[in-house]
């Protein structure tokens, strides 16, 4: 088979096909002989019809199905040959409906194929980031502990008579709404706060100074788009129906052995390493994510990538078609999703573009630097994840098999190794040194 290949631009070849004729007249006698073995035709018994009438009586349809057959083995031949990795179906010159075939000629078709675009990638040490050795302050470790403390904290009811004062505790019972609609998963009894506190809401904490112990009183509060914990709260204005049970006085426990041992720890000084040593780890893991927006970020810039347009535009109709069966599947309309179908295709397309560059960089990496996920490393990796989420590990594995995510999750694995190999590889991004 005469295979020749033609480069149209970056992202776009031609490959032209040509299968020989002893495979064209082997094609045609299988076609006719398996005809033959089904076809009933007046005044001849069941595989016995004459191939002369045969060719006759249906030469559209034997050319269908033979230009189908030679077209598709040739057509998946060429590609494995030529080491191509097709983006999407192949448009085919002529179309396929157009090609015939004759005994003893060959049959001559095209293919215009989008492939991946050569990628040339930077060099590693020219991708910079922050290496700076991971550190937490013994003041945030203290910080911290302070926050453990407030949260065991005791509050007693007081004697006195009074109205709130802004440094009081309170203990309250609340009932919250918008429009009249109560939200049952934010109202709540028995809350007791501390008015001191920076993170209570400003004009909860105006509202409850100056009740008095058993008042009820409707106090509007307002969050701005991020002080809610939560996210469909945060913007929006609440109604809070307070009643005021008490004003309480706070008691701290005491940051010694008995208090560590209330946390599970042996000793203070033991739940003290332990807790900075949890931070440090924390604040590592943070820094690695830091440190793959930088190096990502750096590799898109530095590699010239072109995706085709049609190519984005069908990733992009995908991406839409998931969010519509999603919503439907959880019954929800747009409106109560939070989702705007105006605004969602323009971001859509740039996660679209953004995560193409990203994949086909990383699988450029890969092959050159050889760096792959064994089935070994990838059955170690779900029994580790089915451990942390208390899952049995071969149930987790089928479930995996079932939902067709096994390779995706191999995948995440593979881009975590070449993240873990560039920033190894990358420089350490210089640090500007101020002096007196």
């Amino acid at each position: 088979m005469r295979i020749e290949v033609e480069t149209l631009d970056n992202t776009q070849v031609r490959i032209e096909i040509e299968v020989p004729a002893v495979d064209v007249d082997e094609a045609l006698e299988e076609a006719y002989q398996t005809m033959r073995s089904y076809v009933t035709l007046p005044g001849f018994r069941k595989g016995r019809v004459p191939l002369t009438i045969l060719k006759s009586r249906f030469p559209e349809h034997i050319n269908t199905e033979v230009v189908k057959e030679l077209v598709s083995t040739a057509y998946e031949n060429a590609l494995i040959s030529k080491e191509l990795m097709p983006l999407a179906q192949p448009t085919f010159d002529p179309p396929l409906e157009q090609l015939k075939v004759t005994e003893n000629q060959p049959l001559l078709f095209a293919a215009i194929v989008k492939v991946k675009p050569s990628i040339t990638l930077p060099a590693y040490e020219e991708i910079e980031t922050d290496k700076t050795a991971v550190n937490v302050a013994r003041e945030d470790v203290e910080s911290h502990i302070e926050q453990l403390q407030l949260q065991s904290a005791t509050f007693e009811p007081i004697e006195e008579e009074r109205p709130v004062e802004a440094s009081d505790c309170v203990r309250v019972d609340w009932i919250c709404s918008i429009d009249g609609e109560e939200l049952e998963n934010e109202s709540a009894q028995d809350i007791d706060l501390d008015l001191t506190s920076k993170e209570l809401n400003t004009d909860l904490r105006d509202g409850l100074i100056g009740m008095g112990i058993g008042e009820t009183k409707s106090i509007e509060v307002n969050f701005d788009d991020t002080t809610h914990a939560t996210a469909s709260l945060s913007g929006k204005t609440i109604m809070y129906t307070v009643t005021l049970h008490a004003i309480t006085l706070k008691h701290l426990p005491e940051l010694d052995d008995e208090f560590a041992k209330d946390l599970g720890y042996e000793t203070y000084n033991q739940m003290h390493g332990v807790i900075w040593n949890t931070l440090v780890e924390n604040e590592r893991i943070l820094q690695i994510e830091r440190q793959k927006v930088e190096i990502l970020e750096q590799l898109i810039d530095k590699t010239n990538i072109t995706i085709p347009e049609d190519l984005i535009d069908q990733y992009v109709e995908q991406s839409l078609q998931n969010v519509r069966q999603q919503l439907q599947a959880q019954q929800q309309t747009p409106e109560q999703a939070g989702i705007d179908f105006e605004k969602l295709p323009s971001d859509v397309r740039k996660d679209v573009i953004q995560q193409t560059k990203q994949n086909w960089i990383f699988e450029e990496i890969a092959a050159s630097e050889n760096i792959y996920v064994s089935d070994e490393e990838l059955e170690w990796e779900i029994r580790r994840a089915a451990e942390q989420m208390n899952r049995d590990a071969q149930k987790y594995a089928e479930l995996l098999k079932t939902n067709k995510r096994l390779e995706d999750f191999r995948v995440q694995l593979q881009h975590e190794k070449i993240f873990q190999y560039l920033i190894e590889n990358a420089s350490a991004k210089k640090t500007l040194i101020i002096t007196g």
